[in-house]
């Protein structure tokens, strides 16, 4: 197995999209964001379809689409549901906005707009929960695509409101972000934690031998499931994931929530600080490859 760059992108953009559209949610509960509905609508559609695009690349041919979706029970047919479902919710919010007096889409709507960009990031993670890579398989994996959801819209909501000239939107979105990434930063050492504990699940070969590698010893379990937080990989982890990924958009949406960087001055702040938490949630997804990538080729799940 190799890195999937495809599935990477998939699952970003469709915590982009949720996030984006829970963002719209929250705010239209609390009676803000009036003037940036429509925008959130567009870019929460926008990011979803650059996701599904990026699963074709994945599939490759129109045969492996369908023999995939042939399976109701299969993870590609389950994030296809979540997906369609997660559109027509958008789509909805939409047309009940254009139809409101007010121009502004009802409590309901704001509410289900709430349970699908939820349910739509945990379905995609939830997906990818399988015994044979043992780093995936854990319930803290769709959590933080629950939780990167959440830091992704805060700061994308706060991009769309400084575009629109929405003030209102800012500081709620502002909090809303910062939030985001203290949980976000907590789930991803958390996670890191568990994985260099998961060495237990693997069942070491008692004879290995690489033809292309005939001068390298095999690697300890401890090796690969540690390499995160201390080993190869830490470097990565705390100054891409932690550091740029959600120190650095925590800061950021903090001096906008709490007043030091005005509303209406908040827009390149909320760029930089998305652009950084893209490069921890894209670097956050390639650390779990590589370590399942590392585990698979020597050792075997422990059934």
């Amino acid at each position: 197995m190799e890195i999937q760059w495809p599935l990477i992108l998939f699952t970003f953009f469709n915590c982009l999209a949720g996030g984006i559209f829970l963002m719209q949610g929250i705010l239209t509960l609390s009676g803000k964001g009036k003037a940036m509905q429509l925008a959130s609508c567009v870019s929460a559609i926008v990011a979803l379809a650059v996701g599904g695009l990026a699963v074709f690349f994945h599939l490759q041919h129109p045969l492996r689409m369908l023999n995939g979706f042939g399976h109701i029970t299969s993870g590609i047919t389950i994030e296809l549901i979540f997906v369609i479902v997660f559109a027509l919710a958008v789509v909805l919010y939409f047309l009940m906005m254009r139809r409101s007096e007010e121009g502004v889409a009802p409590a309901w709507c704001a509410i289900l707009a709430i349970v699908v960009s939820v349910a739509l990031p945990f379905a995609t993670g939830e997906s990818y929960l399988m015994s044979a890579i043992p780093v995936w398989d854990t319930m803290l994996l769709p959590l933080y695509y629950v939780v990167a959801t959440v830091m992704l819209g805060g700061l994308a909501a706060m991009i769309i409101a400084g575009a629109t000239k929405c003030e209102d939107a800012v500081k709620l979105s502002a909090t809303v972000a910062c939030i985001g990434s203290v949980v976000c930063a907590a789930i991803t050492v958390i996670y890191a934690v568990a994985i260099s504990g998961m060495g237990e699940h693997f069942t070491e070969m008692e004879y290995y031998f690489d033809p292309t590698l005939p001068d390298v010893a095999m690697r300890q379990t401890e090796e690969v499931t540690g390499a995160i937080l201390a080993g190869e990989h830490a470097v990565a982890f705390w100054l891409g994931c932690i550091a740029v990924g959600c120190a650095v958009p925590a800061v950021l949406s903090a001096l906008v929530m709490v007043g030091k960087i005005a509303a209406d001055k908040a827009l390149v702040v909320a760029v930089v600080a998305l652009v950084c938490a893209v490069i921890g949630t894209i670097v956050w997804r390639v650390l779990l490859y590589e370590v399942a990538v590392n585990a698979l080729i020597q050792f075997q799940w422990a059934l």
